[in-house]
């Protein structure tokens, strides 16, 4: 999460258009808001035949922001956004190859940016994802729940020779995501897949529930019923003739490092976990840490990021008040910020991207959903203090989402606490929450970063891996 809330959700917006000179049916355009790319994509409405347009910005794994008044003169393109209180101005070069203008956004400066006339998205380069041929096998499969109320769609890949192969479940970080756990054109499952079934093990990684080519419904799903989902992937592994069932174990990431000791004392199938920048504190003492450093790394500072601190800190505890059976009215949440917000000067909130409460409303509703109100309430060291099992825990020292020496610690003292003999810790020089070599940590970094996952990240979590199954 970031400071600045652009929560982009599939919102119908009213469109308002005014045109007086006619534009091929589709044109896309392109510019460099510093090292973010902005997309202006118009298209022909094929009912109404009048211009539509939504902006993109595929480094930050925006790909369909609607934009709700559009307005092309013979010299001029002004598109505006109302989800995320953005404009674009900007006017026609000679030739109308370009448009020379400038980015407003609510709690930004102006910003010059020139869009120019494109035939399709430069693609982003990501020279770690694998290219035929492979040297394994890769199979695309389904497997269902012991109840079969849910169909599970999933990869697995394996060596090319042998019989039987020691096998992990990765398990996705929190939000809807894909067997890859795909972000901003980064693979980074696919990488980690491609690099253990290289050395002897059987990977399978698989589409979230509700996403993908798994069923169920993700909106009302908790952190519980995911585990569940990994519990069901065991179970399909254990059915496989090449599987190892004596040394099956779980990778997760983030939310799914959390998990996977979840599923772990749960489970007497599991030999082992790895934790890559995996949660091991309050839920709710991670998500104001995450919020406070995601703003400082957005250049918030001084009485600004004070007066942001407030705001979330109360918010957040004001949703752990509430008993996890009763619904929280949205009303309510809108009350903590009405109440933050009279306390705040006029240019203070703006600059914080935080004094249009409409604006705000996207982001209190996501708040209040069942997972993020039992994320908030999880408290990982019960289960942590159980866990004897082989433990990898590691972190990117420059992860912003989850402190890695919060996290890390936790993972220490409480597998101590466990008993636990057989756990390494490994703090991450210059890696960010997604493993990747940053210069900052910041989110804004993930889609400019050509790199995956750290080859040298890989590298120990392999060797270990190869020392726990032998």
């Amino acid at each position: 999460m970031h400071m600045r809330y652009v929560i982009f959700i599939g919102l119908l917006s009213l469109l308002t258009v005014s045109y007086g000179q006619e534009l091929p049916k589709k044109t896309l355009w392109q510019g460099q808001l510093g090292p973010i790319r902005l997309l202006l994509r118009i298209n022909i409405d094929s009912l109404t035949n009048r211009p539509t347009a939504r902006f993109e910005s595929p480094d930050q794994g925006a790909n369909n922001i609607p934009v709700s008044d559009l307005r092309i003169t013979a010299d001029s393109v002004v598109a505006t956004s109302a989800m995320i209180a953005g404009t674009f101005r900007g006017k026609f070069s000679a030739g109308r190859q370009a448009l020379d203008g400038v980015w407003l956004q609510r709690g930004v400066l102006p910003q010059p940016i020139t869009l120019k006339r494109v035939e399709q998205v430069m693609a982003m380069s990501r020279p770690q994802l694998p290219k035929p041929p492979l040297p394994y096998r890769s199979d695309s499969l389904t497997f269902q729940n012991a109840d079969q109320s849910i169909r599970y769609g999933a990869t697995l890949t394996r060596p090319a020779t042998g019989q039987t192969f020691p096998a992990v479940v990765l398990i996705t970080g929190s939000g809807p995501q894909d067997r890859d756990e795909t972000l901003m054109g980064h693979k980074p499952f696919l990488v980690i897949a491609d690099n253990l079934t290289r050395n002897g093990f059987a990977v399978l990684r698989v589409d979230d529930r509700g996403f993908g080519q798994t069923t169920g419904n993700f909106a009302t799903a908790t952190s519980t019923d995911f585990a569940n989902d990994v519990l069901a992937a065991i179970a399909y592994l254990k059915t496989r003739p090449d599987v190892d069932k004596k040394r099956i174990g779980l990778i997760g990431h983030s939310e799914g490092g959390m998990i996977a000791p979840m599923v772990a004392v749960q489970s007497p199938d599991v030999a082992y976990i790895v934790s890559l920048a995996g949660v091991s504190v309050k839920g709710a003492d991670l998500l104001k840490k995450q919020l406070s450093a995601g703003a400082r790394l957005a250049g918030v500072s001084g009485e600004a990021l004070a007066a942001s601190d407030q705001f979330f800190s109360t918010l957040i505890d004001r949703i752990v008040a509430q008993p996890i059976d009763q619904v929280i009215p949205i009303d309510t949440l809108r009350q903590v910020y009405r109440t933050w917000r009279k306390q705040q000067p006029d240019d203070r909130a703006r600059g914080l991207g935080m004094d249009n409460e409409p604006a705000l409303t996207p982001m209190l509703m996501q708040f209040s959903t069942p997972w993020f109100r039992n994320f908030l309430r999880y408290d990982p060291v019960p289960t942590l203090s159980k866990l004897t099992i082989p433990v990898l825990a590691m972190n990117g020292e420059k992860d912003y989402q989850v402190d890695a020496t919060d996290n890390l610690n936790s993972f220490d003292t409480n597998l101590k606490r466990a008993g636990n003999k057989r756990y390494k810790i490994v703090m991450m020089p210059g890696l960010n929450h997604l493993f990747q070599t940053a210069k900052t940590g910041a989110g804004v970094e993930y889609g400019q970063i050509e790199e995956t996952f750290s080859p040298k990240a890989l590298d120990i979590m392999t060797a270990w891996l190869k020392e726990v199954v032998k």
